[in-house]
């Protein structure tokens, strides 16, 4: 993941920098070089997905187990 996709995911969540950073246990700081990084550590691109994962739980409730591993197929893909 470079930083230019960290940004995007990021206002793809709908979250300004601050928010990513407290959500991803970073300072604004670190997370804002992370945004400028040519390539970010896997450690924080793994939390992204586990990140956006739980941000779809509430929305795949009232799916069946085909639409479930679709979705999860387009994010992990």
């Amino acid at each position: 993941m470079t930083g230019y996709e960290l940004r995007l995911w990021r206002k793809g969540m709908g979250w300004d920098q601050e928010r990513a950073a407290e959500e991803l246990g970073k300072c604004l700081r670190t997370y804002k070089a992370y945004e400028k990084s040519p390539a970010i550590d896997r450690i924080v691109e793994l939390a992204t997905r586990s990140l956006t994962l739980s941000s779809l739980l509430p929305a795949l409730s009232g799916k069946n187990s085909a639409e479930i591993c679709a979705v999860l197929d387009t994010l992990l893909d």
